[in-house]
C-alpha cells in the first residue's frame, strides 16, 4: 500500500526527546515533477529502512531508477521519522549536486544524533549547503 497505518504514522513520528523502541527510519514523499510548461505530474508513497540500508539510499536507488531529465525540474519533499545520519547526509548532497533541478525539502520528526561521533549537525549542513531545506516538525506539523 502507498497509505501508511495512522497508528503507525503517529508511533514512528511522534517527535519524543527520547524514542524508545523507535530503531526504524520511515520516509513518507512527494515528487512532482515539471513536464512540460503547463502540466506536472507527482508520485507519492513511503519507504522505511531495510536489512542495513538507511530509507535515504533506499530512497536514491528508487529514484535511480527514473530518468531525470536535466530540462525538467522536479521538487521532493520528505517526512522523516528521523533525520539523515551522517552518511546519509552526504549521499543526498552528492546527489543535489549531481542534479541541480532538483528541490529536495525535508520534515524530520527527530534530529539524529550517534553517541559515536556526533558528526550528524556536520551533514545536515553540507546537506543543507548543497541546497536542501531542512527543517524539524513541530507538533503542529505532524
Amino acid at each position: 500500500s502507498v497509505f501508511m497505518k495512522q497508528k503507525k504514522f503517529i508511533y514512528h513520528y511522534k517527535n519524543l526527546r527520547w524514542a524508545k523502541g523507535r530503531h526504524e527510519t520511515y520516509l513518507c514523499y512527494i515528487v512532482k515533477r515539471r513536464n512540460s510548461p503547463t502540466s506536472d505530474s507527482f508520485d507519492f508513497g513511503f519507504l522505511r529502512n531495510r536489512s542495513g540500508c538507511h530509507v535515504e539510499v533506499l530512497f536514491l536507488k528508487y529514484m535511480s531508477a527514473w530518468q531525470i531529465y536535466p530540462g525538467r525540474s522536479y521538487s521532493v519533499t520528505w517526512f522523516c521519522s528521523w533525520s539523515p545520519c551522517y552518511d546519509c547526509a552526504q549521499h543526498l548532497a552528492d546527489f543535489l549536486i549531481q542534479y541541480p533541478n532538483l528541490r529536495l525539502r525535508i520534515f524530520a520528526a527527530r534530529l539524529y544524533f550517534c553517541e559515536e561521533n556526533n558528526s550528524e549537525p556536520e551533514g545536515l549542513r553540507r546537506l543543507q549547503a548543497a541546497g536542501a531545506h531542512i527543517a524539524v516538525m513541530t507538533f503542529k506539523g505532524e
